[in-house]
């Protein structure tokens, strides 16, 4: 069944964080109980877990989902998790699986917690800077203990998310879904931690208040430090050598999997290429690499986004190679997408437009607060997204 469009039994994504490599941190022999934010609901969920950037197998027993209460207390009625009717799954290595269906009704914009003991091997697929506190377990497998016992058996809280990249559900009404592929701005980097104050997901609350045929999931394929044309930081720090994996695959290979794949999207927003001018890409080399990323994007998505690139942060040769590209995706950027959203014009500072306005200013210079992400969310002129239409 063809995932695109809304036909009203198709699984469409509901909430995605993007794989990449993570440090071996001793996982093995813990319970993680990770807790993620959707965007949509629906009657049932199934699960996405990656082993993308593993080296060995990993298995996993007594996988749940269930709705969180508070911290890593969970609501009663989490339901078990199977993987073509088994209770444990083996992740080899690159692999990527799917949960059987689960009966669980979520609301839109609720919190799910995700447990799984790791049986065997090390996790080394994740993704770095989730904005979002999960839970890690003592030693055993803690995935049924009782809620009193909760913050007990899960007293190490990890910022990261494990082999866990995706939630899907079975919507109650025809819906699509809208992807935001970027970097660390996208990732809501300098956001609040467990407040859900991204660009992405003000996005997903505006779509929901809007209701009716505008309401659409939003998935946050944004991975902090990531460039468009290469994968290595485009900075590196004084006081310690940031590993290139960190920073994620170059976004025009991540394309195919963290984009085009996605269950029931029809909309792309891309906010991506800040990294790229940071580390000395001219403008023109950037631009023509965006006309490529929106005709591939058109291949598979009803209607592709471009936006402008947030001041802040560039070297002092870079700076007009930012304003270069603006300019040209303000003025010529509608030739090859549907529309542009201005992020950059309402953040920027009155007194130096290559600076963050400091009252949109998370406090380095370079990513918005809570009021930037919300502002650069309002940007977007919603009525520009398919929205959700039955028989479209």
């Amino acid at each position: 069944m063809d995932s695109r469009g809304d036909q009203l039994l198709n699984w469409v994504g509901t909430w995605y964080a993007a794989p990449m490599q993570m440090p071996a941190s001793g996982l093995a022999g813990r319970t993680l109980r990770q807790i993620v934010h959707v965007s949509a609901g629906g009657g049932q969920v199934r699960l996405r877990l990656s082993n993308r950037y593993g080296n060995a197998t990993v298995t996993l027993r007594s996988v749940s989902v269930g709705l969180v209460q508070d911290g890593p207390v969970v609501q009663a009625g989490a339901q078990t998790v199977l993987f073509d009717g088994q209770a444990m799954v083996t992740l080899e290595p690159g692999q990527e699986v799917i949960s059987d269906p689960v009966a669980l009704r979520v609301e839109a914009l609720s919190k799910l917690a995700v447990s799984f003991f790791v049986a065997q091997g090390e996790c080394t697929t994740g993704h770095m800077s989730a904005q979002q506190h999960s839970y890690v377990s003592v030693p055993g497998d803690y995935s049924a203990v009782l809620a009193e016992a909760a913050f007990l058996a899960y007293p190490l809280i990890t910022t990261s998310w494990w082999l866990l990249s995706g939630i899907d559900v079975i919507p109650t009404t025809p819906l699509n879904a809208v992807v935001a592929l970027g970097s660390s701005v996208t990732d809501g980097y300098g956001s609040t931690p467990n407040a859900n104050h991204s660009w992405p997901s003000y996005l997903a609350k505006r779509l929901l208040e809007a209701g009716g045929t505008r309401r659409m999931a939003v998935l946050n394929a944004g991975i902090s430090g990531n460039q468009l044309l290469a994968a290595e930081p485009a900075q590196s720090l004084p006081e310690i050598e940031v590993p290139h994996f960190l920073c994620g695959e170059a976004g025009r290979q991540r394309l195919a999997w963290d984009v085009l794949g996605q269950p029931g999207a029809t909309d792309l927003i891309v906010h991506i290429g800040s990294n790229d001018l940071r580390a000395g890409v001219p403008a023109m080399v950037l631009i023509e690499a965006f006309q490529q990323l929106a005709q591939r994007a058109r291949q598979s998505y009803h209607r592709v986004f471009g936006t402008t690139l947030l001041p802040g942060g560039y070297p002092p040769q870079q700076i007009p190679q930012r304003q270069l590209f603006n300019r040209w995706m303000l003025e010529q950027g509608i030739q090859h997408f549907d529309a542009i959203f201005d992020f950059a014009a309402p953040l920027r500072s009155a007194e130096d437009e290559s600076l963050l306005n400091p009252a949109y200013d998370s406090g380095d210079g370079v990513h918005p607060n809570d009021n930037g992400y919300q502002l650069m969310a309002a940007a977007i002129d919603i009525n520009q997204l398919s929205g959700s239409h039955q028989g479209q």
